[in-house]
């Protein structure tokens, strides 16, 4: 029986044929080392909307809005480079992500988030600043030192506390 392990090299082909589908066929501003999820949602109302910068990641069921049908907003919606945007977030028409920043998952982004931050909810807040990130939006010190996690798990948990996520 065959490991699904040897069929990462179809998931890479279908990958990287959806972003020429994206880019070529729809007109949206996707760098060729940005990493989307099969199941990621990109606006195809207002597709030259659609910004995503290089070595960033978007994660399982993420939508990206570029507009808003019931008050006929059509806005360019930016990613930055080296992002991690979790799993199931929205990214709602006109809003800024900046280069280097984390958004939590299930995530609602409905303002413009700073760059070199972490933030998380519904809506989305900034709940830690001055991070560095490498490829992908990986945090630069994750797997180096248990600092890092000591100080930003009970931060998250604070922000799901205050959303009403956590009892």
């Amino acid at each position: 029986m065959r490991s699904l392990n040897q069929l990462l090299w179809l998931q890479r082909l279908l990958v990287k044929l959806r972003w020429f589908y994206f880019v070529k066929f729809w007109g949206m501003d996707i760098h060729p080392s940005a990493v989307m999820s099969l199941s990621v949602r990109l606006d195809k109302t207002y597709p030259k909307g659609v910004h995503i910068g290089p070595d960033s990641y978007l994660a399982f069921d993420v939508a990206v809005l570029a507009h808003d049908m019931p008050r006929g907003l059509y806005c360019d919606t930016h990613i930055g480079a080296r992002c991690f945007i979790g799993a199931r977030c929205i990214i709602l028409p006109g809003v800024s992500i900046g280069d280097g920043s984390i958004i939590g998952s299930g995530s609602v982004v409905t303002r413009d988030i700073p760059p070199a931050s972490i933030a998380a909810g519904n809506p989305a807040r900034v709940i830690r600043r001055n991070i560095e990130t490498s490829r992908l939006g990986r945090l630069r010190s994750a797997g180096r030192d248990r600092g890092n996690e000591e100080t930003v798990l009970p931060e998250l948990e604070l922000a799901a506390r205050e959303a009403g996520g956590l009892p």
